[in-house]
């Protein structure tokens, strides 16, 4: 009996190992149903995972590093276009300053009170054109222009 039982015994293990799945993991299967193979495609597998996961990080980094770069050109062209508008808005306030002597002196110089009164309605409208914060620059001193080619001849008339 002991020879039938080593047989049953050894039959019930043939069996046991026939049903194991062999497996790449070391957690799973004991010694017996460890497979060095399986093992090695596991670790490809994450090795791969891994590169992946590497590439994808170097593409964000990119994308990061063009962004800024983009909003460091960005700030660029905003502050020069701040310093450009201050220096036009500069300009116009010496403009409007200049406008605003020669009027006075075609008011000194008005031969009549009506040129006088013109005169006065011109400082009206320069100060109103300055002030139009809304306008553009560019147009505002295309205004300007105006009406200083208005005052030089009335001050070209005066002197007649």
């Amino acid at each position: 009996m002991n020879r039938l039982a080593r047989l049953a015994g050894a039959l019930s293990l043939c069996a046991i190992f026939a049903g194991c799945e062999t497996t790449g993991d070391p957690t799973q299967g004991a010694l017996f149903g460890w497979s060095e193979a399986k093992a090695r495609e596991r670790q490809n597998e994450r090795r791969a995972s891994v590169a992946q996961a590497r590439a994808e990080l170097a593409d964000e980094e990119a994308k990061n590093h063009a962004l800024e770069a983009h909003g460091n050109g960005t700030q660029q062209q905003i502050a020069a276009a701040q310093w450009r508008n201050e220096r036009a808005v500069e300009r116009l306030r010496v403009q409007q300053a200049a406008l605003i002597a020669k009027i006075e002196r075609l008011e000194n110089e008005s031969p009549t009170p009506a040129s006088a009164s013109r005169a006065r309605a011109w400082r009206r409208k320069i100060n109103s054109i300055a002030a139009e914060t809304a306008v553009p620059v560019a147009e505002r001193t295309a205004r300007l222009r105006a009406v200083e080619a208005e005052i030089d001849t009335a001050l070209e008339q005066a002197r007649r």
